[in-house]
């Protein structure tokens, strides 16, 4: 077990900047491995001259630009009191496995923000992630990474050129599930810290990119021609099928009138995946949308190369979106593969013929062709099943 923060030893001020009215302040981070779990918040609480009193909230948001973003479902909380003088934890209710961000940000960068009315003061300590400051290249502590201010050598931004300073505040509102801080104060401190963990919660699911409500990606636009997608993958364990993902970018009109799961070694689908009137959880251009296999009974084998797929034979109608060189290229920026628990999506050189892969024609087909490995938007979900002779047996599992 490993649980990392970003200031696991560093204390915050002994006295409150005096303030009052409303106020939301935030800290930006990524985590670089996959299976890192987002357990909760912590908020620096002053000896003095700081409100103390329970109901503050805390909200956890995506990146999505440089002046907007999407709050992760499951990530708003409300704290008790606080203890003054000392940081103070604020868990989540149940953990977020986060997607993982490439150097160049590709993939997701996380705001997480606290906010209420104050009466009294906050937490600041300035010039600390600016040019010259003790921050200046941000921090990286193992999987988790805080980037430095724009002024640091080490901004968040990479191919999105996104501008938020670190530990960015606003006083537009109080609740931080609607108000995502964006300015900068002094390239400060505001009290802000997170907590990930290596430590799955019961009843766990497994995505490539889970908790990223938007997928983020530079110079891509909604694609319209009639394709079959596929999504090479393999387990550590047998896993139940849960869901079959797929990212309706907008400006879609359609959403894919097939999904399944292939067998790569036999380029044969595997028995009970092959969905070909699926129910999507979302309308077309809604960003993520899911097709629910819970009740399926599939189980899958560890071991074994799958492709999860999506089509449509729509050939005028956008549907999906497409990121060159994701998985590949010079290098991509997931070209050594992303693994969350079990599941692993190998890098180009571990697929094939190559991640991602796809087959162009209005005919449900194994997707047999990959070039400039893109990332098309299609995932897959499962739960690791726990040993059971009769369920194992009864998938064809021994």
């Amino acid at each position: 077990m490993t649980t990392t923060r970003l200031f696991p030893t560093t204390s915050g001020p002994a006295s409150a900047t005096p303030y009052s009215g409303p106020y939301v302040a935030g800290i930006t981070f990524d985590v670089i491995t996959g299976g890192q779990w987002f357990e909760g918040y912590w908020w620096w609480v002053c000896a003095s001259g700081q409100d103390t009193a329970a109901g503050q909230k805390f909200a956890l948001w995506q990146l999505i630009s440089g002046s907007s973003g999407s709050v992760v479902p499951g990530s708003v909380v409300t704290a008790g009191a606080f203890t003054p003088g000392q940081w103070n934890f604020v868990p989540v209710a149940t953990p977020l496995l986060l997607a993982p961000c490439a150097a160049d940000s590709y993939g997701a960068v996380y705001l997480a923000a606290t906010g209420k009315m104050i009466t009294t003061g906050f937490p600041q300590i300035t010039a600390q992630f600016g040019s010259g400051d003790p921050y200046s290249a941000g921090i990286v502590n193992g999987p988790l990474v805080a980037p430095s201010s724009s002024g640091g050598s080490a901004p968040a931004g990479g191919a999105f050129g996104w501008t938020k300073p670190q530990m960015p505040f606003s006083v537009a509102g109080s609740d931080p599930s609607v108000i995502m801080p964006g300015t900068n104060d002094s390239d400060a401190f505001l009290g802000m810290d997170v907590q990930v963990s290596t430590v799955a919660p019961a009843g766990a699911t497994y995505r490539a990119y889970p908790n990223m409500p938007a997928f983020v990606v530079p110079g891509s636009s909604a694609q319209a021609s009639a394709y079959t997608l596929g999504l090479e993958f393999t387990l550590s364990q047998p896993c139940a099928l849960t869901r079959i993902w797929h990212y309706s970018p907008s400006g879609s009109s359609v959403l894919p009138s097939r999904c399944g799961i292939w067998d790569v070694a036999t380029q044969t689908e595997v028995a009970g995946t092959d969905n070909q009137s699926p129910s999507w959880s979302g309308a077309a251009g809604s960003g993520w949308v899911s097709c629910d296999y819970t009740l399926s009974g599939v189980v899958l084998a560890a071991n074994t190369a799958y492709k999860v797929s999506t089509f449509t034979s729509n050939n005028s109608a956008a549907w999906f979106m497409a990121c060159a060189n994701w998985w590949g290229g010079s290098p991509g920026p997931f070209s050594s593969g992303v693994t969350q628990g079990p599941l692993t999506f190998p890098g180009n050189s571990g697929a094939t013929p190559g991640q991602d892969s796809w087959n162009q024609g209005t005919t449900w087909t194994y997707p047999a062709t990959s070039t400039n490995p893109e990332y098309d938007g299609v995932d897959v979900e499962v739960a690791p099943v726990v040993s059971s002779p009769g369920l194992l047996m009864a998938a064809g599992i021994t």
